[in-house]
């Protein structure tokens, strides 16, 4: 779960613009330009108000860092971007008639991000430890990784637990954090040997394993699970709105769970009763 501000200058090389919709024959409307077509579930809710604050007019505009996947990542074949996020972008943006910003790219709901942005909770993630295939190190919880090489990618929520980590299972035999620009990267030094572990998101985390069967597993149960959520200007109140409704709309006909378990991501879903705008509306200037 990577904070905003340590990825913003990547985020805004990447900006993810779902504009290019038209409409079926049902009347839902189906993103063209952010999916490949395998990936289109269309939901059945009726239309949500469109926000009448835009960036660009007549699009959705989301910022997303598209090196995470299964969250959002590029397709080599189409070099479109395709993940969980990216579907349920999409699916906003058809309820919302194409109108608004936000930006989603797995960002955490923490108390400092939102003095800067507004959330609607879509998602929830954790943190989960990546090591070698039968797990030679025998790591299955935060203190086993006390002395041992872990690497984690910069400036990240997981970088932050492996610092607070320090300060206390770990106070005597400090982990020898290694940080890397990409978890790619640091995937890719567990591979061959340079770390013991990497701490990663989890949805993340398991796409490696699973991707990596004969060489990399998951080493216990997720850490520190928490609500991710779509961003948006707390000024903007039309499209916090609008994008909370679109949400519930999406779990009420079941398209938020088809999306997750497209993704293996089922055992992530929030409630309802989490689709929520954080801070609220009330308590914002």
């Amino acid at each position: 779960m990577a904070p905003f501000p340590g990825r913003a200058s990547l985020l805004c090389a990447l900006t993810l613009t779902l504009a290019a919709c038209s409409p079926t024959a049902t009347g839902s409307a189906t993103p063209a330009s952010s999916r490949s077509p395998a990936a289109s579930p269309s939901p059945t809710a009726a239309p949500v108000k469109a926000p009448r604050t835009l960036v660009s007019a007549g699009s959705l505009t989301f910022l997303s860092d598209t090196i995470n996947p299964p969250q959002e990542s590029l397709d080599p074949a189409t070099n479109q971007a395709v993940g969980f996020d990216v579907d349920i972008a999409g699916i906003v943006t058809a309820l919302l008639a194409h109108k608004g910003d936000a930006a989603i790219s797995g960002m955490t709901i923490t108390p400092d991000l939102q003095r800067s942005v507004a959330f609607v909770g879509y998602f929830q993630a954790g943190e989960s430890i990546l090591v070698r295939r039968g797990n030679p190190s025998a790591i299955q919880r935060p203190a086993d990784l006390c002395g041992k090489r872990v690497g984690v990618q910069v400036t990240t929520s997981a970088q932050d637990t492996l610092t607070s980590e320090n300060g206390g299972d770990c106070a005597q035999r400090h982990i020898d954090i290694r940080t890397f620009a990409t978890d790619t990267v640091a995937v890719q030094a567990l591979r061959d040997g340079g770390l013991d572990a990497v701490l990663d998101d989890s949805p993340v985390a398991v796409t490696f394993a699973n991707g990596n069967p004969d060489s990399l597993e998951v080493a216990g149960p997720p850490l520190r699970l928490g609500t991710e959520g779509i961003a948006v200007d707390p000024r903007n109140r039309d499209v916090l709105n609008a994008i909370q409704q679109a949400m519930l709309a999406l779990e009420a006909d079941g398209t938020y769970r088809e999306i997750l378990r497209k993704w293996n991501l089922d055992s992530l879903a929030i409630p309802a009763s989490q689709v929520v705008i954080a801070p609220s509306p009330a308590s914002t200037p």
